[in-house]
């Protein structure tokens, strides 16, 4: 099974090309490793920080060879990110959280289709980096502004 790049997550002067599809997302073990500044031949230390269901072998083509390569689900991802304490993985989970809604929300439209579609409370959602969960700001009467659990 070819499992192609359907989207691309920035951040600084880093890519993190996202596999498979935007539903389930898939992470190159080695892109991730190597975003983390783990060695190349630390990438099972890493694979070790993730449950086994949370990470996939699959052959794909590598250099004109099909190899197999170890993928890392988004769970597992948000799991190696969370036990990780190099600061540059501080720094990725609120990205990847937060460009993963974005890549969702644009699947499939061209720019002015996804103003039609804006929605303004999205720009209240972020990643609590305590909690772990998406959390939304949301002004309540009285004008103060409290941290609810993002509902979809």
């Amino acid at each position: 099974m070819e499992v192609k790049i359907v989207g691309e997550i920035k951040f600084k002067t880093c890519t993190l090309p996202v596999y498979r599809d935007l539903d389930e997302p898939l992470f190159k073990a080695g892109d991730v490793a190597e975003l983390m500044d783990y060695g190349p031949n630390n990438i099972w230390n890493l694979t070790n920080l993730c449950e086994e269901d949370e990470r996939l072998v699959l052959s794909s083509e590598v250099a004109g060879q099909h190899r197999r390569v170890t993928f890392l689900t988004e769970s597992g991802l948000y799991n190696v990110l969370a036990q990780s304490r190099k600061p540059v993985a501080r720094a990725w989970r609120r990205v990847i959280a937060e460009e993963l809604i974005a890549l969702r929300r644009s699947r499939g439209k061209n720019i002015s289709e996804q103003f039609e579609d804006w929605d303004y409370m999205a720009d209240t959602i972020y990643f609590d980096e305590v909690t772990g969960r998406l959390m939304r700001s949301v002004t309540v009467p009285g004008g103060d502004v409290e941290q609810v659990p993002y509902e979809p």
